[in-house]
């Protein structure tokens, strides 16, 4: 026999105590973050502890019948969620019990209780008997004393102004532009990554969709700082850091987080904003849409959190970086068929993890939509993006892949002309492929206009270093650090940068920082193993190459050039000549660029095999002579002419490049060594 279900405000249990009106839950009298299903769930079992809460009571209760959801699913997550926030284990539980196809108990001992001090609202009893009485009631004083009538006319007009100012205060309040510490003042704002709730993993995607979306949509409020998306990628669900953690870790006053659930052709979205530091919710909602139409229902809730944070969508670009999805704007005419927009946000899943493979799967799903969609600029400029990177995360040559990156960038400007990002890609093809550098000025200078500033952007950068402008390229590595301070690319561009202005250690503690953030990615071994190259540290830079090279698997070989050359300068040239020996081999099955072994070659004090190999390299039009500030000097090739005549036929004679501490390099290598 069950027992009859205990009615109470507040319940105690372990170290924990849930306000039922409050909808608050506390751990030693500290708030822990708990989302409405998971609370609710919470509240039947204590209400019902120590007996079993079906799984269809759960959903008659939690789930109406006209909710299109995976109940099953759902159900699960609500549970996982509240399991987390309770640090209680399925397998070995201490609070709830899971009785398999039936439901769930809840096992440790209850106690009703008063409301904790934190969430007690403090209301005086005759206060509460006069709120019963119907019309304005009669003051009633502590004592029992009842006024005179005049008194009581005095004090209801007292009553009737104070809530007429009041109300006047409120209206005015919410018109006038919100002040510093007001309760909607937000300056800056993270999307977490949606929860995928669908159940299937071939719609993944679209929760990832709405969190990319909505960034998108929420950097067009002009003075909001929105995280990128490589910031906040990090806290993707199951997340059990508390809110004013992330907040603090992102610099971000508020955080928005939300979830998908599907059934059939329906999607449930849900979204909610909360003030990080006080984690309290100023606004939530939840949409039933069609899947073929959530793009209207993502534009929805952005200026529904437009609203809540009473600031205007003002339609500002939104910043160019790489391998980032190019959203359709707000105030951009657009009429995107569902297929092709379904093929680019399945390229944007393929695209996230930065791996070549992924990278050609995305290649491949934009491809797609652009034959659905030929005017689809936005794709095209995508498309144009992901070709590029497919130059530089794996083994394919500069004149296969380049030309068709160049027809998709230049596709997307003649779709779009205002195009931020299809004038970034076009201005790094035309120096780093054609070697036009003032045409390339241009396009970079039209994205600039266009409010397509590539601050993490290392085509930009090293354009500012080669004009001399390290100060600049400085200036704006560290403002697109500080914008996204979890971000492993912007890291990896300040230490870049403080290299090229040979601040040496910082490059070093920025380098390690995005290590840190990153433990996979090659791209960071490879930059600070450069770095000690540049300070004469190239017994601290050889391990870093080595690192990078072994992630690299291979597939790209730009990192075994370096490490060749930094086995040449340490005198190890026996180590230098076995890279040498399998770029060779490898050169029978893929593509490896001339360059990196001239540099070699030329580090060995092999000089016409070093001038051979260049030569080869301008034939091939290798994109490392447009990358030549980030690479040591040749040394031994510098002075012949046909080093010169290399360096005329690239348009930069007198080429910038890495500056290296030369008085701590042997001048030559020791072969016996």
């Amino acid at each position: 026999m069950e027992s009859q279900p205990i009615a109470a405000r507040s319940f105690r249990f372990g170290v924990f105590e849930l306000d039922t009106v409050s909808g608050e839950l506390r751990k030693h009298g500290v708030k822990v973050r708990l989302s409405d299903q998971p609370f609710q769930i919470l509240r039947l079992l204590l209400e019902r502890s120590g007996d079993v809460v079906t799984r269809q009571e759960l959903r008659d209760r939690l789930w109406t019948s006209d909710t299109f959801v995976d109940f099953d699913t759902g159900l699960n997550s609500a549970i996982r969620k509240l399991r987390e926030a309770l640090d209680d284990s399925a397998d070995n539980p201490r609070f709830i019990e899971t009785l398999p196809r039936r439901g769930y108990r809840f096992i440790a001992p209850v106690q009703p209780a008063a409301p904790s001090p934190q969430t007690a609202a403090v209301v005086h009893p005759a206060a509460q008997e006069a709120a019963q009485i119907p019309g304005v009631a009669e003051p009633v004083t502590t004592n029992g004393a009842q006024p005179t009538g005049r008194i009581a006319r005095s004090l209801l007009f007292a009553v009737l102004a104070t809530c007429t100012l009041g109300l006047a205060y409120l209206a005015w309040s919410w018109t006038r532009p919100p002040s510093p510490g007001s309760r909607a003042y937000i300056e800056s704002l993270a999307v977490l990554p949606f929860e995928d709730a669908t159940g299937d993993p071939a719609r993944a995607y679209i929760a990832t969709a709405f969190s990319v979306g909505l960034t998108s949509d929420l950097d067009q409020i002009g003075d909001l700082h929105v995280s990128s998306r490589s910031s906040t990628s990090r806290f993707r669900p199951p997340n059990t850091k508390p809110l004013p953690e992330i907040a603090r870790e992102l610099h971000v006053d508020a955080i928005v987080e939300g979830g998908v659930t599907a059934s059939g052709q329906r999607l449930l979205v849900t979204a909610r904003l909360f003030r990080a530091a006080t984690e309290e919710k100023l606004w939530a909602d939840s949409y039933d849409v069609d899947i073929n139409n959530f793009v209207d229902v993502q534009r929805k809730i952005a200026r529904a959190l437009a609203s809540a944070i009473r600031k205007p969508m003002v339609g500002r670009r939104v910043p160019y970086s790489a391998i980032r999805f190019v959203m359709p704007r707000a105030g951009v005419p657009t009429n995107v068929s569902p297929e092709a927009y379904d093929l680019s946000l399945r390229a944007l899943q393929a695209v996230s993890g930065q791996s070549y493979d992924g990278i050609k799967t995305a290649a491949a799903y934009l491809e797609q939509a652009i034959v659905i969609q030929p005017d689809f600029a936005a794709a095209h400029a995508f498309l144009a993006q992901v070709r590029l990177q497919l130059l530089f995360t794996g083994p394919l040559p500069p004149r296969e892949v380049v030309p068709r990156a160049e027809e998709a960038a230049r596709a997307a400007i003649r779709y779009d002309p205002n195009l931020p990002e299809a004038h970034a890609t076009l201005g790094h093809i035309l120096h780093a492929y054609h070697w036009k550098w003032e045409e390339g000025d241009k396009e970079y200078r039209r994205a600039g206009e266009l409010g397509g500033s590539d601050e993490e952007g290392e085509a930009w950068r090293l354009e500012m270093v080669r004009d001399g402008r390290v100060g600049d390229a400085v200036t704006t590595s560290e403002r697109a650090m500080n914008l996204d301070p979890l971000s492993f690319n912007a890291w990896v561009g300040v230490g870049v940068a403080y290299r090229s202005a040979a601040r040496y250690q910082d490059a070093v503690e920025a380098l390690k920082h995005a290590i840190d953030i990153d433990k996979t990615m090659a791209r960071g071994h490879y930059q600070l193993g450069i770095s000690y190259i540049a300070m004469g540290r190239v017994a601290d830079a050889i391990p870093e190459l080595e690192i990078a090279v072994n992630r690299a698997r291979g597939v790209n070989t730009r990192f075994q050039h370096y490490l060749g050359y930094a086995y040449a300068i340490a005198g190890r040239a026996d180590r230098a000549r076995g890279i040498l020996s399998d770029l060779e081999t490898r050169r029978t099955q893929q593509y490896v660029s001339s360059f990196g072994i001239a540099l070699i070659h030329d580090a060995l004090g092999d000089k016409e095999a070093a001038l051979a190999a260049l030569e080869q390299a301008c034939d091939d039009r290798a994109t490392e002579f447009a990358q030549m500030p980030w690479y040591p000097p040749f040394r031994t090739i510098a002075d012949d002419p046909r080093y010169l005549d290399v360096m005329r036929r690239v348009g930069r004679p007198n080429p910038v490049t890495l500056p290296v501490v030369a008085t701590s390099l042997p001048s030559r290598p020791n072969p016996s060594r």
